[in-house]
Order: structure tokens, then sequence, then C-alpha cells
């Protein structure tokens, strides 16, 4: 357990415009014992991405593949590793220098060398150069963080921030190839479930977030990433579901508003078929009305509506929490001007400029993946009431929705 070796796998497609970095942060760690491996999976850019990876000599290990996927990508980076350990480091995304030694010494500390370990991570938008740190311990507590699904159903967890030891692939195999985009929640839901579970309350990488990511690019995205929710629903038992999320209503409620922001709705109708058949406990309005003063205590009580500053996918994620925990969401705002006087949800979408004229008496909750830039933006026009949906995400995960009045 001194110093096993640790494999660092990029794959890469396409890559010149960021592989550079991504191989500098993994050469940069102050872990040793290491090697990179970069699997290039048929990259048609001239041999930009090769000219890369080839000036780094000895460095690192090259190989190139035809196109076949990131998960193939992966298992290929997998079966050439020498490493006692895995970790993959996405080629337009860096690791932090003792990204590796940090995660090493936590495992020497709680004396379990294949224990699953992963931690917090800083998002940076390279459009805007906007900057935003997870700290998931501020919503939730470790033993949600540490429990060997939660994080995963939360979405909480990067597929480049884990360390893996390789005995589990060899207990449960390598990532599935069929699955173009979402091959990293699948991995991380069969290998993390029911096994010990550690997590670091630091940043140990920055994910780069840019127009032209996989996810944002590839169609079918949304609906593998539905399949696996709905996989998830079917196998987890009741006692797993109870040790998770408290009441399997929160879990339902979750997945059916995750599902219906990507406006996948045959899954949808499964988790909301799901949900519906929960009995509900005899204390629930009694809670939810403690919600309700939980929501309200961000005015002191002096906002009058409700405004989600954010139209998109996590605008809807938020208002489908919200409503079905009783809370009433008046408006929605958005910084694009093309949402403005649309109807999102069923509810008006104002401007910017509609917005400020009811500043005043306005409880905003920004509901963006990175809301730096809107807050700062808010507090410079002198916004009084202002949370995030990050804020509120824990407090929503311990708040048993009411099952009967899904949207």
């Amino acid at each position: 357990m001194h110093t096993p070796m640790i494999s660092i796998v990029i794959p890469v497609y396409n890559g010149e415009k960021y592989l550079k970095e991504a191989i500098d942060s993994a050469l940069a760690q102050t872990y040793k014992n290491f090697e990179v491996i970069v699997v290039n999976d048929g990259s048609d850019d001239n041999g930009a991405t090769e000219k890369i990876a080839l000036s780094y000599g000895k460095q690192i290990k090259y190989f190139y593949k035809p196109n076949g996927g990131v998960a193939t990508a992966l298992n290929f980076g997998i079966r050439k590793m020498q490493g006692d350990y895995f970790s993959w480091l996405s080629h337009d995304d860096l690791y932090y220098p003792d990204k590796l030694e940090c995660q090493i010494k936590k495992l020497q500390e709680i004396g379990n060398r294949s224990a699953l370990i992963y931690c917090d991570y800083d998002i940076e938008e390279i459009e805007t150069g906007a900057l935003y740190s997870t700290n998931f311990n501020k919503s939730y507590s470790m033993a949600q963080l540490t429990n060997s699904v939660f994080s995963i159903l939360q979405t909480l967890i990067h597929g480049c921030t884990p360390l893996i030891h390789k005995s589990h692939f060899e207990r449960i195999g390598l990532f599935d190839e069929k699955l173009k985009t979402s091959q990293d929640y699948d991995m991380l839901y069969r290998m993390f479930r029911g096994q010990r579970i550690v997590f670091l309350a630091e940043p140990l990488i920055r994910v780069r977030v840019h127009k032209n990511m996989g996810t944002n690019t590839i169609s079918c995205f949304n609906q593998e990433l539905g399949n696996i929710y709905i996989k998830s629903m079917n196998s987890l038992s009741e006692k797993e579901v109870k040790d998770i999320f408290i009441h399997p209503a929160i879990l339902y409620s979750k997945i059916a508003g995750l599902l219906k922001s990507y406006n996948l709705m045959i899954p949808y109708q499964v988790a909301v078929q799901k949900l519906m058949s929960t009995t509900l406990p005899a204390n629930i309005l009694e809670n939810l009305e403690l919600f309700k003063k939980y929501i309200a205590c961000f005015s002191n009580g002096n906002a009058k509506k409700i405004c989600i500053f954010g139209a998109g996918y996590y605008g809807k994620r938020l208002h489908y929490d919200l409503y079905n925990r009783m809370i009433t969401v008046d408006f929605f705002s958005d910084n694009d001007p093309k949402k403005w006087g649309s109807s999102v949800e069923g509810i008006s979408c104002l401007s910017v400029q509609q917005l400020f004229e009811i500043k005043d008496d306005t409880l905003i909750i920004i509901a963006a993946r990175i809301p730096t830039k809107i807050i700062k933006q808010l507090k410079t026009e002198q916004y009084l009431y202002i949370v995030t949906k990050q804020e509120l995400d824990g407090k929503v995960a311990q708040t048993i929705p009411l099952n009967n009045i899904v949207i």
C-alpha cells in the first residue's frame, strides 16, 4: 500500500484544443508512481491530436484505435494498464497536482486498499471563465456521501474523480461499449453499489464545460440516461431505497423530475407510477410546512413571490421538486432573450428587466450548473433575496414530497 502504481487513462477524440493541458496536469502529479495512457479514439483532425500526444515521447504511453466511442477507448486503456489503480482523465479536464496523492493517502489511513474513493471538483465554464466548487458536504451528510449509490443517483459524482482499484473491474467487468455518453453513470452504479465508499471534501479536479462536450452534441445522451435510471429503480431493494433516501417517494420524485426535464416521457411515467404507489407518512403535511418555512427563511419571510432564474434543465428539475413539496413558483427568468415571454412548465418567463422591477418582493432561486456569474450579476443589481439550487438540494433530499400532485 506504500506506493502502488496508478494508471491515468486519457481517452481522446479530436482533442487538439485541450489535450496538452490535460496531459500536463497528469504528469504534474505530486504522487510519482504512475503511468499516463493516452488512447486516441480515431480522431479525424488531420493528425493534430496525434501530434500533441507524440510530442511527449516516453513520458506517456500512446495508442491509436479506430473510432468506437469513449467506453471503447477507456476499456482499451484498462486492458493496457499496468497499475494497481485506474484513474480516468477526460481530455478536456484537468487534475490538480495532489489528486492522486490525496486519494492514496486517505486509503492508507483507513487501511482499505480497494475502497472506492471520490471527491469534490471545480467546474469551469470555458466560454465565460466562470468557476464553481461543488462543496457537497455543505448540502449533504457524510453518511449520504458515503452511501454506495446515493451520490450516483443524486448525480454528484463526476466520472474522473474516483480512484478505482483494478479488482473492481475483475468483479463487475468493464465499461458498457453500447453506451455512447452515459457509460460513466452505468459503470459507477454497477461498481459502487454495496461497496465501501470514501468521500474527500476537497476539489481535486477541474471539469471544463464547453459547448462541444459529448453530452451536448451526442443526441442519445438523454435516452441512455433515462434507461439507466429506470434500471436503477427496478433493481434497488426496498431496504436500499429507504437507507438511501429515507423514503422511496424522495427517490422516485427526484428521478421523475430529472426525466421530465429531459422530456423523456415514457420512463417519466414509470417513475410517476412508482411515486404514486408509495405510502406517505401520517405527518407529511407537517413536514411540508417545515419545508415551506425553510424556503421562507431565505427572505426572512419578506418575499411575496418566487422566481427560478434559469429556464433550462436545472430550472425545470427544481420546479418539479418544489411543486411536489407544495411550494408555488410564480415566475421563471433567464439571461437568454429567446426565452422571455415564453411558457416554462406552464409558468411565464420574465425578461431580466421585468424581474428587476419586482426584485424587492421576490426570492430568486438560481438554477444553473455554474451559478457564480449569475450570483454576481444579481448582487451587482442589488437583489435582496438570492439562493441557489445547490443550496436547496440537500434539504430537498431530506423532505418527502406528495405523491398525488405530479405534473
